[in-house]
């Protein structure tokens, strides 16, 4: 009973960060993929990087913040995500590291001049790609269903996930991981900034 209590306590605390981690890591994700869209490599994943961290943290905030909504469905959809959010990380890493280097400040060389994307990275870029993405839907739809998002989100996580996983399947250009990214930073902000008021009803 007392660790029931305990492990409560800590999904109220953790719940009570679900609106300012949400929005923070919408602006930073966003910020971070339109600087790498504009070929600003190191600034936009250091800022990319930092959001991507703020945002496994920000869904997990959300779920315990409607633990009380959240149904089997809800939580199997949020551990899918979070898992493939957590497997893009060493790619993520792996892509700054490569714009860290000395080097790429003088020369062309590592491919510098380009902008690299998860998906092509080692160890498990495609495999990380694909589990992120399904389980963005998958707690999407999940969610949805469970009253946990505001009306329509849930629908927006979807369409991210779509063109996350067509672009990293190659059946569109990869670069249109851009657009998922960019929408699926509009979900957060949106659960974010709708956080309180949904809450109450």
């Amino acid at each position: 009973m007392a660790r029931l209590s305990v492990t409560l306590g800590v999904m109220e605390r953790v719940g009570s960060f679900a609106r300012p981690l949400s929005v923070v890591a919408a602006l930073l994700l966003i910020v971070g993929v339109t600087l790498t869209s504009l070929n600003l490599l190191l600034g936009g994943w250091t800022v990319y990087a930092a959001g991507h961290v703020l945002a496994i943290a920000a869904f997990v905030a959300v779920g315990a913040a409607n633990r009380q909504r959240m149904d089997p469905w809800a939580w199997l959809g949020l551990l899918v995500l979070v898992v493939g959010t957590v497997l893009t990380l060493p790619q993520i890493a792996a892509i700054w590291q490569t714009y860290a280097e000395p080097i790429c400040g003088l020369t062309l060389w590592n491919s510098c001049g380009t902008m690299e994307l998860p998906v092509w990275t080692e160890p498990v870029g495609l495999t990380a790609e694909l589990v992120m993405w399904v389980g963005t839907a998958f707690f999407g739809l999940a969610a949805r269903g469970a009253h946990v998002l505001p009306r329509g989100i849930g629908w927006v996580m979807v369409g991210a996930a779509l063109i996350g996983l067509i672009a990293a399947l190659y059946i569109v250009s990869p670069y249109a991981w851009v657009a998922a990214v960019l929408l699926l930073a509009a979900s957060l902000l949106a659960i974010g900034v709708s956080h309180r008021a949904h809450a109450l009803r």
